[in-house]
């Protein structure tokens, strides 16, 4: 089996809700990972899973300091094409 390129990986990034959202949530700034899973009602451990799935894409970076760990967008244009992708979405399934 062939290793999935870039695109297949962002897609598989975007292909749940809850990582959108997180997405979303990075466009106000840089964030804890300890942020996200009381924002967002899941526990700790998806949080990580989707973080990660996240950086192995190639949306997001991440940064220690002390003994937290900080996440911001990889590119702030993301929030750019997720609003575009999005818009087509809507026009299509309207």
């Amino acid at each position: 089996m062939r290793e999935p390129n870039s695109l297949t990986l962002v897609g598989k990034a975007l292909a749940h809700p809850l990582r959108e959202r997180m997405l979303w949530m990075l466009g106000d700034g840089e964030r804890c990972g300890c942020e996200f899973a009381p924002e967002l009602g899941v526990d700790a451990s998806i949080v990580s899973r989707s973080l990660a799935t996240l950086e192995r894409a190639g949306l997001v970076t991440s940064r220690k300091d002390g003994v937290r760990v900080l996440w911001q967008l990889a590119d702030p244009q993301l929030l750019d094409v997720l609003s575009e992708l999005a818009m087509l979405t809507r026009e299509r399934v309207a």
